[in-house]
């Protein structure tokens, strides 16, 4: 057993349970995305408002559905899952946050440019699906104000905090068999489980590497709670200054 610093025995993972947990919840985002996407069989939705709807119907459901069927099966609340809780004052976690949100920030507004056209075996993926593609001045206004909205709320907000708590307070503590090399791997497929933008996974992964090894490091998911919502809400906030800006 390995103990964490919340006092919490811990059962590692198998290789073939880190795969497992790591990519599944990744489905059903998948799943709901195209249901809602689709022009012929599906609701026709605007991609960028499918994934948002994808994070409410799909993510969240998935990864705590999963954390309250494991906790019920231990006879344990879901809190009592979730590691890396070690106490810190607010703003030393925001210290900490800060070089992984300056790295995040500056690889994604300079790889992401050059990685998305190198994709070229993803060419085959039809336009409707192509969120990198998407244009919001392409939506009509209500339902563009209700992406927008949709998109700080849910993408800002709820979605990051619950993948934060899924795979670095949930699946990355129980992934001691691989060492140091375990946040890496905590990284590598949790792009890989966002099935939605295959050509985002260079990008993602160089990205994301640095904050989720200060999370292990300092056994904190506040710290990558803070990284990811503001990376997120930063893209939110950039949508809006695109779309007032016509």
């Amino acid at each position: 057993m390995q103990t964490t610093s919340n006092n919490a025995e811990i059962k590692p993972f198998s290789i073939a349970q880190i795969l497992l947990y790591h990519l599944a919840p990744g489905v059903p985002i998948l799943f709901v995305t195209i249901l809602l996407s689709h022009p012929t069989f599906g609701f026709g939705l605007p991609i960028f408002l499918s994934l948002m709807l994808a994070i409410l119907f799909g993510l969240v459901p998935a990864e705590l559905g999963i954390l309250y069927f494991t906790a019920r099966k231990q006879g344990k609340k879901i809190k009592e899952l979730i590691s890396f809780r070690e106490k810190m004052p607010l703003m030393k976690s925001i210290l900490w946050a800060l070089p992984g949100i300056v790295f995040a920030l500056v690889v994604f507004l300079v790889l992401a440019k050059i990685e998305h056209p190198l994709w070229t075996i993803f060419n085959w993926v039809p336009e409707w699906f192509r969120i990198d593609r998407f244009e919001a001045g392409t939506m009509e206004k209500g339902l563009l104000t209700f992406t927008i909205v949709l998109n700080l709320l849910l993408n800002g907000i709820l979605g990051p905090i619950v993948e934060e708590v899924y795979f670095r307070g949930f699946l990355l503590p129980r992934m001691g068999k691989l060492g140091k090399a375990a946040p890496l791997v905590n990284t590598v497929l949790f792009s890989l489980y966002h099935f939605f933008t295959p050509w985002e996974n260079v990008t993602r992964i160089i990205a994301m590497m640095p904050y989720i090894y200060i999370v292990w490091y300092k056994k904190n998911i506040r710290i990558g709670m803070i990284v990811h919502c503001t990376m997120n809400l930063l893209g939110a906030i950039n949508m809006i200054v695109m779309v007032l800006q016509g």
